[in-house]
């Protein structure tokens, strides 16, 4: 019996061996194609999009610099005022009855003490931009932006969301008509509607290149 035992065992053992050279056989091969693969440059992790790559991908003044941007009608995009008339349409409902002229941009313009995220003025209209990421409304915050550019020409308070949520700082009935919510994934939408329309955009192909990444960004954070 004991001797039946040894021989049974020996008999697993070189089993057991065997199974282990093929595994270790089999993961040698896989190593080789995985290490073939990356030389190639055909196995690919990690982020793809530049703000991603330098930690900027949730960083609220980098989008609204971002936005500046591709706002400004004469910047190196091309797409003109193909975006801001979308943005425009959105805040008034009503679809763009003549072709836009954005005259400035301008990032973080305090007034009173209270900071806007990004103000464009057009000859017939004034874009006022509150953006949020992941921060939190400071108090009366949205009311003191109302306050601060209801005098401007035809003014648009956007507040700017992942989730086109409303802002709890408008209190007061004019300044809750006054902000139109919109969404990180609405301003997606139409900044490839307007890239897409775009024949400028379309033949200064660096440029849609720094647009198409940036849209994938937008994707990969708000959906």
């Amino acid at each position: 019996m004991c001797v039946m035992e040894r021989e049974w065992d020996e008999i697993g053992v070189r089993r057991t061996g065997r199974l282990l050279d093929e595994w270790r056989g089999a993961m040698t091969g896989m190593r080789c194609r995985h290490d073939r693969l990356v030389a190639d440059g055909l196995w690919l992790t990690g982020p793809s999009g530049f703000l991603e790559i330098v930690g900027l991908a949730r960083h609220e003044n980098t989008h609204s610099r971002m936005l500046g941007w591709l706002l400004t009608s004469t910047a190196r995009h091309g797409l003109g005022c193909e975006f801001v008339e979308r943005l425009v349409e959105h805040c008034t409902g009503e679809p763009v009855s003549v072709p836009l002229a954005v005259r400035k941009v301008a990032f973080s313009v305090w007034r009173n003490g209270r900071e806007a995220d990004l103000v464009v003025w057009g000859e017939n209209f004034t874009l006022v931009f509150e953006n949020k990421v992941d921060a939190s409304e400071q108090p009366s915050q949205c009311d003191d932006l109302y306050k601060n550019f209801k005098c401007e020409r035809a003014p648009l308070f956007v507040f700017l969301t992942p989730d086109g949520r409303k802002p709890c700082t408008a209190t007061t009935r004019r300044s809750q008509r006054a902000f139109k919510t919109l969404s990180w994934p609405e301003v997606r939408a139409m900044l490839e509607g307007a890239l897409s329309e775009s024949r400028s955009a379309a033949e200064v192909a660096s440029a849609a290149d720094v647009v198409n990444n940036y849209l994938r960004t937008l994707e990969e954070q708000f959906g």
